[in-house]
C-alpha cells in the first residue's frame, strides 16, 4: 500500500512540475506578445507623427507637451541678479532644459579653474579605450610612488593608501575617480593614457577652446561634457550610461545636490581647488519628464578665510539649485 502511494506522490509530483512549467511558459509568451504589441503600438505611433508632421522631431510624441518648456526668462533675471550681487567676475552659470534646449548663460565669458571636473573627460577618454576593445575593466594598472595623492579619496578606502606597486583593475579606478574624485586614480589614469586618447574627446566633441590657455573654462563650455554624456554622442549608450551611473554615485552633496529631493538622480561632478579659490558643479538633474543640466562656477577670494569663502561659495551654489530646481518643478 505504501509503495502505491509514494508512486502516486511521485506522478502527482511530476504533473505539478508539468503544469508549472507549461505556467512559466504561458506567461513568458503572453509578455513577449504584450512588449511585442506596445513596441508596435509606439513604433507604429512615431510612423503616424511623421506622416502627419514630417517636419517635427519625431520624438518629440513621446514628451507630453507640458514638458516642452521654452520659456526661462523669469529664471533667468533671478539668476542674473543673483550673479549681480554676488560679483559679475566671480560667477558663472549655465542652464539648459534638455527637452527643448531652451538655457540660460550667466557670465558665459567668465573662465574659472575648473578643479576635478576635468575627471570626466578623462574617464571618457578610458571608457573609448575599453569601448574600442583596446583596454578592459579587468585590465589592471600598478600604483607608483609619483601617483600618491593622500589629499582626495574615499576616507579609509582612499587609492592612495594602498602600498606601491598594487595592482588595480581600471574599473576600480573609475569608479574612485567619479565617485570619489580620487585624485591618485586620476593620476594612474593619466599616466597610462596616450596624449591621442585626450586629444580623441577633444576633437569628437568640438571642444578645442573648452580651456583658455591657463587652463580655465566656463560654466557654458564645460556642459558639453555632460551633454555629450546625455546624447550618448561620444561613448555608445551603454558607456555613456555606466558613466552617469558612477556620477549619480557620487558622495559630494554640498553644492548643487544639497537643496534637492533625495530621490532624484543627479549625476554630476563637483571640483574644489583651495590653492586658487575655485569651486564648481556640473551635472544632470532627472526631475520626472524634465531633466535639466546646469553648471555653476564661482571664483572665490584669496583675501578671505577660506572657510568663510567656501561658505559664501557653496550658499550661492546651493540657492541656484534651488531657484532652478523650483522653476522646472512646478512651471
Amino acid at each position: 500500500m505504501q509503495l502505491r502511494k509514494d508512486k502516486f506522490n511521485q506522478v502527482d509530483s511530476s504533473k505539478r512540475q508539468r503544469m508549472l512549467f507549461i505556467l512559466i511558459i504561458v506567461v513568458l509568451v503572453l509578455t513577449n506578445v504584450g512588449s511585442f504589441v506596445w513596441f508596435s503600438r509606439q513604433s507604429n505611433s512615431a510612423q503616424d507623427y511623421a506622416i502627419t508632421h514630417p517636419y517635427i522631431d519625431a520624438s518629440r510624441n513621446f514628451i507630453a507637451q507640458e514638458h516642452f518648456i521654452v520659456n526661462l526668462q523669469p529664471l533667468r533675471e533671478e539668476l542674473r541678479a543673483m550673479a549681480d550681487e554676488f560679483g559679475n567676475n566671480e560667477a558663472s552659470i549655465y542652464i539648459e532644459f534638455l527637452n527643448t534646449g531652451a538655457n540660460i548663460a550667466i557670465n558665459q565669458d567668465n573662465y574659472i579653474w575648473p578643479a576635478s571636473l576635468v575627471k570626466v573627460p578623462l574617464a571618457m577618454a578610458v571608457m573609448k579605450k575599453i569601448e574600442d576593445k583596446v583596454w578592459k575593466f579587468s585590465n589592471e594598472l600598478v600604483l607608483l610612488a609619483g601617483d600618491r595623492d593622500d589629499d582626495s579619496g574615499a576616507v579609509g578606502e582612499a587609492v592612495w593608501e594602498h602600498p606601491i606597486g598594487t595592482r588595480l583593475t581600471i574599473e576600480l579606478l573609475l569608479k574612485e575617480l567619479l565617485i570619489n574624485s580620487d585624485n591618485t586614480a586620476h593620476n594612474i589614469l593619466y599616466r597610462n593614457l596616450d596624449a591621442d586618447d585626450v586629444e580623441q574627446v577633444i576633437e569628437a566633441l568640438g571642444i578645442e577652446t573648452l580651456f583658455d590657455q591657463i587652463g580655465k573654462v566656463s560654466a557654458k563650455d564645460y556642459s558639453r561634457i555632460f551633454r555629450s554624456l546625455y546624447n550618448a554622442s561620444f561613448l555608445n549608450r551603454e558607456n555613456s550610461q555606466q558613466v552617469l551611473e558612477w556620477l549619480d554615485a557620487a558622495v559630494f552633496d554640498e553644492f548643487l545636490t544639497y537643496p534637492l529631493p533625495k530621490q532624484l538622480s543627479f549625476p554630476h561632478k563637483y571640483g574644489e581647488n583651495f590653492d586658487v579659490r575655485a569651486y564648481a558643479d556640473s551635472g544632470i538633474i532627472y526631475i520626472p519628464n524634465r531633466p535639466y543640466l546646469i553648471t555653476v562656477m564661482v571664483q572665490g577670494d584669496l583675501n578671505a578665510p577660506l572657510e568663510q569663502d567656501k561658505q559664501r561659495a557653496a550658499e550661492f551654489m546651493r540657492l541656484a539649485s534651488q531657484k532652478t530646481y523650483e522653476y522646472f518643478s512646478s512651471y
